[in-house]
């Protein structure tokens, strides 16, 4: 029996059974090839590889390395993202890294990323913050920073500039600027 057909989901199953229970007799070997339970083409991107060993198809999810050289402007972003919201849902870290996009070149902000993100009293260092760059929670701070700089989503808030924690009364500042919505654990504001 040919190595590929033995490893034939079905036919395991049934070499099992015959093993477990003592039966013998012919069981049904599939003609055609496997289907997948849900299509994934739409979840595939451009960092994503399938990889398909004649039987089933596998998608691989590439993970920056540790190593990895990241462009500086994405690094700021992504130390940010990481830091302030790595533990909210998907859509709360994008309204992060959209904020910060919002304020790049604004009068009152820097022109840059990483000018923003290190502009005074407003997020943290970023050259002082070293994250672990082998964690799920990095790499999807990565993607998110990515997808907000390339302006590839829709906008979470439109229009935020300001957040605080949800947790936090808002003071004096926050109490004369529009409030927009809760996102997560932060209020976002305009």
């Amino acid at each position: 029996m040919s190595a590929k057909l033995a490893q034939h989901p079905l036919m395991l199953a049934a070499m099992l059974f015959a093993a477990a229970t003592g039966a013998m007799g012919f069981a049904a070997i599939p003609t055609s090839e496997p289907t997948l339970a849900y299509e994934m083409t739409s979840q595939i991107t451009a960092d994503d590889h399938v990889v398909a060993d004649g039987i089933d198809k596998v998608l691989l999810k590439e993970t920056p390395s540790a190593t990895a050289k990241l462009d500086e402007q994405l690094e700021c972003m992504a130390k940010v993202v990481h830091h302030e919201a790595g533990n909210q849902p998907r859509s709360g870290q994008l309204a992060v890294a959209q904020l910060i996009m919002n304020r790049v070149g604004k009068d009152r902000f820097a022109d840059t990323v990483c000018e923003v993100t290190n502009q005074h009293g407003q997020f943290f260092n970023t050259a002082s913050y070293h994250p672990r760059r082998d964690t799920d929670r990095w790499a999807t701070a990565v993607e998110v920073s990515r997808e907000a700089m390339a302006g590839a989503a829709d906008p979470v808030v439109p229009g935020a500039i300001y957040y605080h924690a949800a947790f936090q009364p808002a003071n004096a500042f926050f109490r004369t600027r529009q409030r927009l919505t809760t996102v997560g654990d932060h209020v976002f504001y305009r």
